[in-house]
């Protein structure tokens, strides 16, 4: 008996069908599950500088009926990154993800795809599509493109500085600065203006009296130019208080059993304090502490033991301890694991 190598032409186009029908139908599914999580699914920066981080906040509502667990996050570009403020999001209940781009290497009309990933309570897999588009202006450019303080201590003097450059507009000029932040200040001053070409300069510093914690806010700086008449500017920055926590990530491995896996954290301030609570636990993970005890340093056991149902592959989770510490906010702990099908 001889089998022939090739496919036939019927054969072929069936293939062909059945793959296309295919794709079509995920699509639909990806079209149909975004409408549902995602009220608004798209938006547009409008025109930007080169060099500019911009960001959006998308709503998701769970309106399933079933218990979804967000597991990816993937662009379709490199430019462009997101992450979610939950991992677990129950029925009728909200999270926020967020699309950031980065706009350093393109000019022009610039649209991207975030792609979110999620299991359902029934063991499903569906995803959802955001859309991001941006068109950067090359005529305007930020260098840095974001104001970034990394990680500075409470009470520091710490201060960034990023440059704003135009060409080919004479009589443009900023008139006004936006800010909604009570942990920042800033100042925008005109360093030079030589035809149609003008530079300015924007420094920001980090209030003595911020309080410990995530910084994450957006410096608008308004022109006379209909074309650009808000800019957006990026300020990160991470405020350390009094705890602090090691390891500051805690990689529990692999688990390949029901037995589960634990590890440590040590939580230390420079006086002493009480845990009064930790908060992270559930879908089989615990933290135990010796809550109620005063000291400048406590260990704050974390374990995972897989429930039924588990979701495989790559997991974290952040643990939030609170303590008695006037003023000071809750901890974060972070944990990651992978657990094996």
């Amino acid at each position: 008996m001889r089998f022939e190598g090739r496919i036939s032409r019927r054969s072929w186009w069936s293939v062909m069908v059945s793959a296309t029908a295919l794709l079509y139908t995920s699509e639909a599914w990806a079209d149909q599950w975004t409408d549902l999580l995602f009220p608004t699914n798209r938006h547009d920066f409008g025109v930007v500088p080169r060099g500019a981080r911009v960001k959006h906040e998308f709503t998701m509502v769970n309106r399933s009926g079933e218990t979804l667990t967000i597991v990816n996050l993937h662009p379709s570009c490199g430019c462009t990154s997101g992450k979610a403020n939950a991992r677990v999001v129950e029925p009728g209940s909200s999270a926020i993800v967020e699309a950031e781009m980065d706009t350093r290497n393109f000019v022009g009309l610039k649209s991207t795809i975030l792609y979110v990933t999620m299991m359902t309570a029934s063991g499903r897999e569906i995803e959802a599509r955001l859309g991001v588009t941006s068109h950067i202006l090359s005529e305007l450019v930020l260098n840095p493109g974001a104001i970034e303080f990394g990680v500075v201590s409470r009470g520091g003097n710490s201060q960034r500085e990023l440059t704003i450059d135009r060409i080919n507009a004479e009589g443009w000029r900023f008139t006004r600065m936006i800010s909604g932040s009570k942990a920042i200040s800033a100042k925008l001053v005109e360093t030079s203006r030589n035809g149609g070409s003008v530079s300015y300069s924007l420094n920001v510093s980090i209030k003595p009296d911020a309080p410990a914690g995530s910084i994450r806010d957006e410096l608008r700086l308004i022109s006379n130019d209909p074309e650009t008449p808000s800019i957006p500017v990026m300020v990160t920055g991470f405020v350390k208080g009094e705890l602090s926590a090691a390891p500051s990530i805690l990689a529990l491995g692999r688990v390949e059993s029901e037995a589960g896996v634990q590890g440590r954290f040590v939580v230390r301030a420079s006086k002493p304090f009480v845990i009064q609570s930790i908060e992270g636990t559930g879908e089989g993970f615990s933290a135990t502490s010796d809550q109620g005890k005063r000291s400048s340093s406590h260990i704050v056991t974390v374990a995972y033991r897989p429930e039924p149902g588990a979701v495989h592959g790559d997991l974290r989770r952040v643990f939030k301890v609170r303590t008695d510490l006037v003023g000071e906010p809750p901890l974060d702990l972070t944990a990651t694991l992978h657990v094996a099908p």
